[in-house]
């Protein structure tokens, strides 16, 4: 037997009962490459913790509703979870790097603008609503409850402002992952291609940020947010580190 796709539903339209209209981009994947017929099977999902089991209706190729038979609602993760801020880079590498922090469990996704950064700051701006729709897909591959929020972008400088507690850039010649404080678990920033320029990489230390070593290989900057948002995560799930 099938498992059923993953279907987005509009926020707030899943309840008991309901007979949900699905938004004209999610009704063409649906009745496009998705295949799917009047009939199917599927499972909704809002994004905000609600899913349900539903029943497709085909009424056109962008007009697609589905009849809700059973919600299940999952409560939102506890505590403030990993917030990764990564410097923007190259479309398609920041294309991955927001699909894949969206499967491995990443709470939100700050994009950064720093010297270095790879698009102009009214371009950046305008790929908030594109990664926006990238992060609400992956949640569909990866069946997550939640999604990842994508936050407004903000230049280096004022992002650390924000962060009060402080957190870890990743830094080759940073500390492993069981030598970071317990509190520091919370924030990653990775930066461009090239690195953090001479001036930002003071910022973080008069800012008095910890410095996390991924390991003994150079790695890309979409790597880099990946493999480290993973360890920040564990870290997190510990609750502790090791410091031995």
């Amino acid at each position: 037997m099938k498992t059923p796709r993953y279907v987005l539903a509009p926020p707030g339209s899943i309840c008991d009962g309901a007979v949900v209209e699905l938004d004209p981009a999610e009704a063409r994947h649906v009745t496009g490459p998705l295949r799917l017929r009047d009939g199917d099977d599927v499972v909704l999902a809002d994004g905000r913790g609600r899913t349900a089991a539903a029943r497709l209706t085909i009424i056109g190729k962008a007009r697609v509703e589905a009849v809700v038979t059973s919600v299940h609602v999952e409560q939102e993760p506890p505590g403030d979870g990993v917030t990764l801020a990564l410097a923007v880079i190259e479309a398609k590498s920041m294309d991955w790097a927001v699909q894949k922090s969206v499967e491995i469990g990443i709470r939100r996704f700050q994009p950064i603008v720093s010297e270095r950064t790879q698009a102009g700051r009214r371009m950046t701006a305008a790929r908030a609503a594109h990664w926006q729709r990238i992060a609400l897909q992956s949640l569909k591959q990866c069946r997550r409850a939640w999604a990842m929020e994508i936050l407004d972008q903000q230049t280096l400088a004022h992002f650390l402002e924000s962060q009060g507690r402080g957190g870890v850039v990743a830094d080759p010649d940073g500390v492993t992952i069981g030598r970071l404080a317990a509190p520091q678990c919370g924030v990653l920033v990775v930066g461009p291609e090239g690195g953090f320029s001479a001036a930002e990489d003071e910022l973080f230390t008069r800012s008095g940020w910890g410095r996390l070593r991924l390991g003994d290989n150079i790695l890309r900057s979409e790597t880099a947010a990946v493999v480290g948002g993973a360890m920040m995560l564990a870290c997190c799930a510990n609750g502790s580190v090791d410091k031995g």
